[in-house]
């Protein structure tokens, strides 16, 4: 004979068709989360998985794929904190929320959810933080890691650094026993990682004269189409044929980043980008009784960050720093009539904007040449096919939302029927400033110094460069 607990929640959801999964407080806290983000444990939801990554902005944002949808980079998931909409709508997707510690539980809708969210249509994923009780409780956490342990990466000469400190700390009791209750969150990130570059091939000693004779290509004159020849020795460009500015890259002025010289085998350069990543949270909540018959809530939460990376190239040339900050503002009330009928109401103000920008901020003419930089300095992008890629990225100083909502819903019980209905009205505004490429590309295949008509010979890139012919370019405007 076997007994069965009459108490435990039912097998089965007969009460509403909503498909979905609440991941509660005790999940949060035990189960191993990769980088202390909750948005981990959405994969515990059947059907859902989720990215987070750094937009093109410059801010975090969050992606979530429920039931095979794909977001082609705007998403169509609705994501809450503490009942006020939680997104950004430049690109749809969700934003930041607090660390694992200072949320209560979370809520993911992949089908058949409320009509009380009725904002897009793959699913619903909605955040509770915690609230203060009657006693005073508190946490307090840190996790470390270093590169002591770490294994030297393939053909690298050292260890590249990492340390990592995530810490933080929470507290929550009563402010008026019984009435009025506070929880407060902080949670911060300094992380230091490095990413190895050794695809770059440098100019060597002659090269950087012009003088080709040594090398594996010997360069055709474009204006003859015969090697180059200069004081009878064949590959030695004439100096004045040598652009000016392409020199100044190869020996820099003072405090202008330029063409290093060779540290390893064959030319090549190697050497360790440092990303730096460092983050800041803040979480307030107040809970206050007003009566018997109404509860008001009050949080707000804000995060912000910094990290700085090289853009896509393979020498030491410019560094793009991301920084962002996001505000969350959220007031709620909770209106008990009677025994059956609720009314909950919720103001909310969010704001999230984040920027990119390049550094050094110089542009071609501190090299010496005549190239006008649309907008804000930059140094350009240059690929040399087989040698190396002097990486540049679009600046995006300001881009982000300020997002205004109010919600009303309204429950009526009667018997074994409940009514919700009620209403949300929104006001969004969106900012977005970009320089997009103004800083100009170029491109040098060897194009200009190969041997025309020939099928066999391939031309020389750096000498192109070196004489100033790119293959292409192009530039933008500002936007």
């Amino acid at each position: 004979m076997c007994s069965s607990d009459l108490s435990a929640p039912p097998l089965v959801n007969t009460t509403n068709p909503e498909i979905g999964r609440t991941v509660e407080s005790e999940e949060l806290t035990s189960l191993p989360l990769v980088g202390r983000d909750a948005y981990q444990l959405l994969a515990l939801t059947p059907g859902v998985q989720h990215v987070t990554s750094t937009n093109s902005f410059g801010y975090p944002e969050e992606h979530a794929f429920i039931n095979g949808g794909s977001d082609n980079g705007v998403g169509s998931v609705s994501y809450y904190l503490d009942g006020g909409i939680n997104m950004n709508s430049l690109r749809n997707t969700g934003n930041l929320i607090p660390n694992p510690d200072a949320v209560q539980e979370f809520r993911t809708e992949t089908s058949n959810y409320s009509a009380q969210y009725g904002r897009f249509g793959s699913g619903v994923i909605n955040v509770i933080t915690r609230s203060g009780t009657n006693s005073l409780h508190g946490s307090l956490f840190e996790f470390f890691r270093n590169d002591k342990l770490n294994a030297t990466p393939w053909a690298a000469t050292s260890n590249p650094p990492l340390h990592r400190n995530q810490f933080g700390a929470t507290l929550g009791g009563p402010i008026i026993r019984n009435r009025t209750f506070f929880f407060g969150s902080y949670g911060g990130l300094r992380q230091t990682t490095s990413q190895f570059e050794n695809g770059a091939v440098v100019p060597t000693a002659l090269e950087r004269q012009g003088n080709f004779s040594q090398s594996k290509v010997i360069p055709v004159d474009p204006t003859t189409g015969q090697p180059f020849d200069y004081n009878g020795m064949p590959g030695w460009i004439p100096p004045d044929r040598l652009d000016k500015t392409a020199l100044a890259i190869v020996s820099p002025p003072v405090g202008l980043p330029g063409i290093p010289l060779a540290n390893g085998p064959e030319s090549v350069y190697q050497y360790f980008v440092p990303n730096p990543y460092n983050t800041d949270e803040f979480l307030i909540k107040v809970n206050h009784q007003l009566n018997n018959r109404h509860q008001l809530t009050a949080s707000y939460f804000q995060s912000n960050g910094l990290t700085s990376t090289q853009p896509s190239g393979n020498l030491p040339w410019s560094i793009e720093t991301y920084t962002w900050r996001q505000h969350d503002a959220n007031l709620s009330d909770v209106w008990t009539l009677n025994d059956h009928m609720v009314n909950q109401v919720w103001l909310t103000y969010t704001r999230y904007f984040g920027g990119r920008n390049d550094s050094p901020r110089r542009s071609l003419t501190d090299y010496g040449s005549l190239f006008a930089v649309q907008g804000t300095p930059a140094l350009p992008n240059i690929t040399v096919s087989g040698y190396f890629t002097l990486g540049q990225a679009i600046q995006g100083p300001v881009a982000g939302t300020n997002f205004y909502a109010i919600r009303d819903v309204f429950n009526w019980t009667h018997g074994r029927h409940t009514i919700s209905f009620g209403g949300e009205e929104s006001l969004n505004k969106d900012v977005t400033q970009t320089f997009l490429n103004n800083y100009g590309t170029f491109s040098f295949t060897g194009a200009e110094t190969t041997q025309k008509g020939s099928k066999t010979y391939v031309g020389n890139a750096l000498a192109d460069f070196m004489l100033g012919l790119p293959v292409t370019m192009n530039q933008d405007t500002p936007d």
